[in-house]
């Protein structure tokens, strides 16, 4: 009889920091004092991790679970077999080579020596020191005599002693290689078991967590190894080759060393090239082996550390520079060399922890390579710290991407709600608002548009006036509206908020103003805005007013512009381009619109009921779908002003809006392997694993929709396909023209 049992979550008290200090500094020491078990059982782990993927490939091809651990297994331990025979043999070789060098050095070390006519610098040197030794040692007193000096020389050992010694040094590393061995083979057999028998363990109930942690870990480290080795094995395969077109002896034996060596971080390097130098100095009686070793050396570290590694390596460490640093002398110093072969994985283990356990997370912080302040509170930051040029610097790289206005939206404005809610926790400090304040529009004066000669219907354009609602940080953030509404084509000026103060209100000069833009940042200001505007409407009642209202946008979700008595309302900057283009009509243009805004929207209306009439389009969408032997076909269609996903279903509405905005193809051959997407709710929910989707565009109305294809596994979708999909939304639109075209004339007779 099976009994189940609820899952049920234990409640978590949060943990105090001493606590955590005290486990912390308790997990340290256990570890420093287990180190005969934990260094077998980590090394372990990391091979299994290492030879997984061989156990799971051969069960895939129908091979047994426990043979083929044995296969795996086996051919690893003849594959070192046949390394260590290797090696062994290239060191007896290069033994019996020694006597032959020690000519060439001797005369190397004399070549050194007598740099100078008359005795070597070094000669004199060592002189010198020696008569300032003797002057400076007491003298003995007359009468006495000079001590004997007395040497004490040790008694050779016995050849079984020295046996004893020599079985004494290798005795250790073979019993942890043995221990090894047996924690790998049973890792291999009951890792499923071992695997539940851990999250039962230490998940607390929280699976969800626990196989995050896990899971994360695990691939990170496995692609980690993966990558360290092939980075590795090429390494010392081409500097082997590189030493034996040298003409270094024993190039093969220098090659494993410098593959192996690498494992260490830092050091490792040094140590492979050391060898085949010394052996270089040896051999060669000039110096242009030396110098050719060292350049090869140079040329491949400069290659690989700048070039391949971090381009394989890319994120899946996550570690900082720094923090692979720390953890090999951190590792080094608890479990001594061998610490730091597993201080990169360990650490890697220990970061990924930080990131779902809230009590550790500063290890992900402090070690990870990921910022740790996003790109609003980065730049909240340097204008707190007054650090304009830096502040404009991180603007200009942004702004290439993705343009001023969203860049507005997504980081400046942010930072001054960051400012803002500094100035509500704490009215005292004035300081830094002011410091803020006036970095943003320092900010925004470097980033406006250099002048240019002044076109002659400028001075026809609609002037707009944009007011500061209540702070300082409100007057920087209608600075950055009146710049919008310039690169609009508008005529703007720009007044601090004493304007609109109850008693200066009187005496705001309206001549020739077409809009007035009234700029919040904080919260709810219902009330400020409503006085303002009702007093500038009684002072000219042709002025229309709009209310930018950028803080909390969710505040604003369902408010009517007659509630506020504006004549519009704006929360974003993005919002602001669209409310100027509708309050002042065809004297704006469009500025910065995506080009499905500008396609008529009667040519659009057209299309769409023609598309629609007698179910064409979903035919249509359902031959495609069948052409590209795909789940589902979607065609997507957008008047002006229009949501872009608007009749699309919820998976295909995010692509449709970013093709149709870019105007430019995606496609997205494994969604779970894309970081952008791997946790987007709509694909997650409809299963969806691949997604293509291209604009289309009718002549003289630009971008009008998107065509979509959808499946539920990933795959391949080359340039071809491509081509045949964009050629499938062209005839589409042909297609779609035609009924419309047919409709009209049918309508006309």
């Amino acid at each position: 009889m099976v009994v189940q049992r609820e899952a049920e979550l234990p409640p978590r008290e949060p943990s105090s920091p001493i606590a955590v200090t005290g486990f912390i500094l308790v997990a340290i020491a256990a570890l420093y004092l287990g180190q005969g078990i934990f260094v077998p059982l980590v090394l372990a782990i990391l091979v299994a991790f290492a030879l997984a993927p061989v156990v799971n490939g051969l069960r895939r091809i129908g091979v047994p679970h426990m043979a083929a651990t044995i296969v795996t297994v086996t051919l690893t331990a003849g594959m070192l077999l046949l390394i260590s025979y290797l090696v062994v043999s290239q060191l007896m070789k290069l033994a019996a080579d020694l006597p032959q060098y020690q000519l060439t050095i001797a005369q190397k070390v004399r070549a050194l020596q007598e740099t100078a006519e008359g005795g070597g610098t070094l000669d004199r040197l060592a002189g010198m020191i020696e008569r300032l030794g003797q002057q400076v040692s007491p003298k003995v007193p007359e009468g006495e005599t000079e001590p004997i000096p007395v040497t004490i020389a040790n008694v050779p050992p016995s050849p079984l002693a020295g046996l004893q010694q020599l079985f004494g040094a290798f005795l250790g590393p073979l019993a942890t290689a043995a221990i090894v061995a047996i924690f790998v083979v049973f890792l291999l057999l009951e890792r499923q078991d071992l695997g539940d028998r851990f999250l039962k363990l230490v998940s607390r109930g929280d699976l969800r967590t626990t196989t995050k942690v896990v899971g994360e870990s695990a691939a990170r480290v496995s692609r980690y190894l993966l990558v360290q080795f092939v980075v590795n094995a090429v390494y010392g395969v081409l500097f082997g080759i590189g030493l034996t077109l040298i003409g270094v002896p024993n190039a093969i034996l220098w090659g494993f060393f410098a593959a192996f060596l690498r494992y260490i971080p830092f050091v490792g390097t040094l140590l492979a090239v050391a060898f085949p130098a010394v052996v270089a100095f040896a051999v060669d009686p000039g110096w242009w082996m030396l110098a050719s070793v060292l350049a090869l050396y140079f040329g491949m570290e400069l290659v690989t550390t700048n070039a391949i590694e971090p381009r394989l390596y890319g994120s899946s460490t996550g570690l900082s520079a720094l923090a692979v640093l720390v953890a090999a002398i951190f590792w080094a110093t608890l479990w001594g060399p061998i610490g730091l072969i597993l201080a990169t994985p360990l650490t890697v283990c220990l970061v990924v922890l930080g990131r779902y356990v809230p009590q550790l997370r500063f290890l992900e912080v402090v070690l990870g390579s990921e910022p740790v302040l996003a790109a609003d509170e980065k730049l909240y930051q340097r204008l707190l710290a007054g650090k304009v040029e830096e502040a404009v610097e991180m603007a200009e790289g942004a702004i290439k991407d993705q343009g001023v206005t969203a860049y507005y939206d997504a980081v400046v404005l942010p930072a001054l709600r960051r400012a803002e809610a500094d100035l509500r926790n704490d009215a005292s400090d004035l300081g830094p608002r002011r410091t803020v304040a006036q970095s943003v529009s320092a900010l925004i004066e470097e980033l406006a548009e250099e002048p240019g000669e002044e076109p002659p219907e400028a001075a026809a354009a609609p002037l707009v006036l944009s007011i500061g609602g209540k702070t300082e940080l409100d007057g920087a953030a209608a600075e950055m509206v009146a710049q919008i509404a310039a690169r609009a084509g508008l005529r703007t000026t720009t007044l601090a908020p004493m304007a609109v103060r109850p008693e200066s209100l009187g005496q705001l000069d309206l001549t020739g103003v077409d809009l007035v833009c009234l700029c919040y940042v904080g919260p709810d200001p219902r009330s400020y805005v409503r006085y303002v505007a009702a007093r500038l409407k009684r002072k000219d009642p042709q002025v229309r007013t709009l209310a930018c209202l950028l803080g909390d946008a969710a505040e604003w979700a369902d408010a009517e512009p007659a509630t506020l008595k504006a004549d519009g309302i704006a929360t974003d900057l993005a919002g602001i381009e669209r409310a100027l283009h509708d309050l002042l009509g065809s004297a704006v243009p469009a500025s910065g619109a995506p080009e499905a805004e500008a396609a008529g929207a009667e040519a659009v209306s057209a299309l769409k009921e023609a598309a629609h009439r007698d179910g064409w389009l979903q035919q249509r969408c359902a031959a495609i779908a069948k052409e590209f032997d795909v789940t589902l076909a979607l065609a997507t269609l957008a008047a002006p002003g229009e949501d872009a996903g608007r009749g699309a279903t919820g998976a295909a509405e995010r692509f449709a809006r970013e093709a149709i905005a870019e105007g430019e193809t995606l496609v997205i051959e494994d969604v779970s392997a894309d970081k952008a997407y791997a946790e987007d709710p709509y694909l997650l929910e409809n299963g969806i694993l691949f997604c293509a989707v291209v604009p289309l565009a009718l002549a003289g109305n630009g971008v009008i929709g998107a065509l979509s294809i959808f499946d539920d596994t990933p795959r391949d979708f080359g340039p071809d396909e491509r081509e045949r999909l964009a050629a499938a939304g062209r005839q589409l639109v042909a297609d779609l023209a035609s009924r419309r075209a047919a409709a009209a004339a049918a309508s006309a007779a």
